[in-house]
This record gives C-alpha cells, sequence and structure tokens, in this order.
C-alpha cells in the first residue's frame, strides 16, 4: 500500500511539472450543480399550524429555491510570454428550483390547504473579467478569476391545483417577472490538460447576484400573472419587506479546448 502511494505521488508530480507551450484561446463547456445563499435560500414556511402566518408569500417566492443546475461555455484570452493574465468572457444559464409543500389559499373564501409548489427561477449571466494562472505552462494549472455579470431573471411558479395568489384565483403558473442585475462572480479552478488539445476543467464559483441594480416594483407596473423580484426595500399591503441579496455557489466540471498553440514539442 506504501509502494502504491509513492508511486501516485511520483506520478502526479511528473504530470505537474511537464510543460507545453501556452495557449492563446481557451474554451471551456461546463456544467455545474451548487446553492441559492444568503437571502436567496429564504425557506418556504412551515405547513404546519395551519395559519395565515405559514401561508407562502408571493412576495417571497423568488427566493424559495433550494437547489442550483446550471450550465455555460467561456473564454480566456492570454496575453504575454508567459500566458498568467488573462481577459475572461462567458455566459452561464443557472436554474434554481425547488418542489415542496406549501400553505395557500385554496378558494375564493381564503380557506387555507397545503399543496405541491414548485418555484423555478432562471438567471442568465453574461460575464466579462479577468484571472490570472498560476502555470500556464503545465499540464496541471490552477487559477483564480474575478468578473462583472449581467443578470437576466426569468422563471415561473407552479401549484398543483387553484390558489389564491394576490387576490385573484389561480388555476395556471404564474411568471418571474423580467429583471436585471448587475452581479460579480469569483471563479477558482485547476485546468488539467490531456492533450495539446484538449483538457478537463473544474472549479468553484460564488456569484454575488445582484449588488447593483436592486429594486422593488409598484403593483401597478407588475403583470396580472407576474411576481417580481423586488429586492430593494418596500412596503406592499401594509408590510415591510427588508433590502435582500441573493447570492449562490456552485462547484462545476467540464471540458477544455486549446486554440493558437504555437507548433513546439511538449517537454518532458
Amino acid at each position: 500500500m506504501r509502494k502504491l502511494s509513492v508511486l501516485l505521488i511520483a506520478l502526479l508530480l511528473a504530470v505537474s511539472a511537464s510543460t507545453f507551450a501556452q495557449p492563446k484561446l481557451t474554451l471551456h463547456l461546463t456544467g455545474g450543480y451548487g446553492v441559492p445563499l444568503g437571502d436567496f435560500k429564504t425557506e418556504v414556511p412551515a405547513t404546519s399550524p395551519l395559519t395565515e402566518d405559514n401561508r407562502a408569500d408571493a412576495d417571497w417566492f423568488p427566493y424559495n429555491t433550494k437547489q442550483l443546475i446550471n450550465f455555460g461555455a467561456d473564454g480566456k484570452l492570454a496575453f504575454g510570454k508567459q500566458g498568467n493574465a488573462r481577459v475572461t468572457f462567458g455566459l452561464t444559464y443557472n436554474m434554481f428550483s425547488n418542489s415542496t409543500d406549501a400553505v395557500f389559499r385554496i378558494d375564493t373564501n381564503n380557506t387555507l390547504g397545503v399543496i405541491t409548489f414548485k418555484p423555478k427561477v432562471n438567471v442568465l449571466s453574461i460575464a466579462l473579467g479577468g484571472e490570472w494562472a498560476f502555470s500556464p505552462k503545465k499540464k496541471v494549472n490552477p487559477f483564480i478569476g474575478v468578473g462583472v455579470a449581467a443578470n437576466f431573471f426569468s422563471g415561473k411558479f407552479e401549484f398543483s391545483q387553484p390558489v389564491k395568489v394576490k387576490g385573484v384565483m389561480r388555476t395556471e403558473p404564474m411568471d418571474m417577472k423580467s429583471e436585471t442585475r448587475i452581479g460579480i462572480i469569483f471563479d477558482a479552478g485547476i485546468d488539467f490538460h490531456l492533450s495539446p488539445m484538449v483538457g478537463i476543467i473544474a472549479g468553484l464559483k460564488y456569484h454575488m447576484i445582484n449588488p447593483l441594480g436592486k429594486g422593488a416594483d409598484d403593483p401597478s407596473e407588475v403583470g396580472a400573472n407576474e411576481i417580481d423580484l423586488g429586492d430593494q426595500e418596500h412596503t406592499e399591503d401594509g408590510k415591510t419587506f427588508a433590502t435582500r441579496n441573493i447570492s449562490s455557489i456552485n462547484g462545476y466540471l467540464g471540458v477544455s479546448f486549446y486554440f493558437g498553440m504555437p507548433k513546439t514539442k511538449m517537454k518532458k
């Protein structure tokens, strides 16, 4: 067992020490899994006791998600002979969702009942930033980066039966009102070069989704079948809602493609 451990360590050191010419452009296709953080992880109220205090409120629908699945594509353009500094750009589609039981009004008499509730919030992120690659000429290349992202919200809220929301009975899913927020993405990971053309990337992203652009629409600006994000402090129906800071964290795995590689042989 000891000999095997020594052999594995020696193999890892040999791989990480191997060098090759630095590609000018790297493209990644990735998929990830994570969770909402901050005010974005607000839980659906308990289903017992069956009281108005435990009723799912429309002002909290965007914040009742529980998991995140995303996929995206990004590119990195290296500068200089060493290629440590890079400009990054990317597109990521984030799907926040949940499926849970919740208390709703189920008829025009405001009778309370427990139904299945599925909030689904999508965030399309278009990002531009910078990155520092620690070992761009080695097969194992760690990196850290930061970027600014334009985040575009959409989605829908599904109910297992008709419910009364915002004073009206709903027999179809409600829509997430289109919103735009400016965010910041922190990224760290490792790019494993399998060949001069292809590799594997693994990393972790922390996304501050709404540091800029917070807002709360006047009820007259929200469609009859829409739920707005409402992340700025506001008062509605005599109830005050605090400012909300929403964020997420996710791990990701993907494939790397290298372009603009100088035609030189790999060093052993």
